[in-house]
């Protein structure tokens, strides 16, 4: 092992000490300063006169420091020109990419609302793998909510590190072990199944990960009380896809230690959920396993049983996520819950559709999508609906099997995966699918390159209000 399996509680710590406020008399200060502001009477004298008199090239992002043979330092940061119009999260990570190792002070006549996005935006940019250091500390006024920042960042951070382990480290074992680490973190209750009983209750879980030397299984965590609503989040977790004997080409394969994203995603978000202290009966499941191939692998052709009983052809190995999930999806769906949220690292076509940063997601309820569409524009975090259109159920029809688990064409294959996992949930169950890339190819403020945890903020921002409404 090179890698220990992530622990939530590291990264708890992590952030109590990007915005420790025990050390910041020596902590610098940072000035906002936007295009034009000669006239701004919320932003000191000497500074406008400073910026006024010095600044002929307003770019945005610049940073200008002062004082540099003193030793409080201090600096402006311009903005409000071009791309960055306003003070915002975008800004906040711009500014924590380029600004000097130390801590700092925000000179604090800001909106309370647009603070807290550069705030977040400044930790959304400091993460990095495997280091638990921080170079770059932030001190927090008094009027912000510091804890709800830190348990929105605590998360993200766990999560882009369960992504980012190499899958030599982090396969259905060491997922098991994060697992458990963090129902321990959390003191909730865990049901591991797996070994005959995931043979014989969840036969498709069991089919794609069959001939894996780490064998298929299912978490379950469960934690609040009883009497409250049930929502249940689940997470597909394949370790590593190599396509099965439907290999993918190597440069595609190179990367599929992320196909666990939308368990990591899940993570995330039930960490929020549970920081948050939202009244919630709430269930974790996160189907694990490895896309393996050998002599046991499923085949192009085989047919298999579900949990639900309906049986299903294997059109293609390569499309293992929407199997295992579909049984999660079933055994959710019989707990009668309030509301199913599963996310995927699920196709290449939503990936086509919509990019790297937006993911897509699938809901047959509208009251979900209208809440969830006005969040994601206020947050930052944006994810796009697609249509679940029964217009395309057809081509999932098979002659030998209840379904197919893809497609006849190459056409909406995102639409068809989710119209596949949409067999296994009753259609008057409150349930929305993600499909999401988990993953930036390159490195940009606020997202550095690897493991990426994208659509959540918003998502636990519209299961808050959600609830709230029951």
């Amino acid at each position: 092992m090179v890698y220990k399996e992530p622990n939530i509680e590291d990264f708890v710590k992590l952030v109590d000490v990007l915005f420790d406020q025990s050390n910041t008399k020596k902590a610098g200060m940072i000035y906002l300063v936007s295009y034009n502001s000669i006239n701004n009477k919320l932003i000191p004298k000497d500074i406008l006169n400073f910026y006024k008199n010095h600044v002929a090239n307003h770019v945005d992002g610049k940073i200008i420091y002062l004082n540099r043979k003193t030793k409080f330092n201090e600096c402006i940061a311009l903005y409000g020109k071009s791309e960055y119009k306003a003070i915002s999260q975008k800004l906040g990570s711009l500014i924590s990419s380029k600004i000097e190792s130390g801590s700092w002070n925000i000179f604090n006549k800001i909106n309370k609302k647009y603070l807290k996005e550069f705030i977040i935006g400044w930790g959304l940019d400091q993460y990095r793998f495997n280091k638990f250091k921080v170079s770059k500390r932030l001190k927090v006024p008094t009027n912000i909510n510091v804890e709800e920042i830190k348990n929105k960042l605590s998360a993200i951070y766990f999560g882009k590190e369960l992504i980012n382990i190499p899958a030599s480290d982090m396969g259905p074992d060491g997922l098991e072990k994060s697992f458990l680490s963090f129902a321990n973190y959390h003191n909730a209750d865990t049901n591991i199944i797996k070994n005959e009983l995931i043979k014989e209750n969840f036969p498709l879980i069991y089919a794609v990960g069959k001939c894996s030397i780490e064998q298929p299984r299912l978490l379950e965590l469960n934690i609040g009380k009883k009497n409250d609503p049930l929502i249940i989040l689940i997470g597909k977790g394949v370790c590593f896809d190599t396509g099965g004997l439907d290999l993918k080409p190597s440069q595609y394969m190179r990367n599929m230690k992320k196909d666990m994203g939308g368990a990591a995603s899940i993570f995330s978000l039930a960490h929020m959920v549970i920081t948050s202290k939202l009244k919630v009966n709430l269930k974790v499941l996160i189907p694990t396993v490895n896309n393996d191939i050998g002599p046991g692998a499923m085949k192009p052709g085989d047919v298999y049983n579900s949990k639900a009983g309906i049986t299903v052809e294997i059109g293609n190995t390569d499309a293992e996520g929407r199997l295992i999930l579909a049984d999660a999806l079933y055994y959710a769906d019989s707990f009668k819950p309030k509301l199913i949220i599963d996310f995927a690292t699920l196709t290449g076509a939503a990936r086509v559709a919509l990019g790297p940063d937006m993911p897509a997601y699938f809901t047959n309820h509208e009251d979900i999508a209208s809440k969830l569409n006005n969040i994601c524009i206020v947050e930052k975090d944006p994810l796009w609906r697609l249509p679940l259109y029964s217009g395309y159920s057809s081509w999932l029809d098979s002659e030998v099997a209840d379904t197919n688990n893809i497609s006849q064409g190459p056409h909406a294959g995102s639409i068809t995966a989710a119209l596949f996992l949409n067999k296994f949930v009753k259609y008057s169950t409150k349930w929305m699918h993600v499909d999401t890339y988990a993953w930036s190819d390159i490195n940009k403020p606020g997202h550095s390159k690897g493991g990426d945890i994208i659509g959540v903020r918003s998502v636990f921002k519209f299961l808050k209000n959600y609830i709230n409404s029951l």
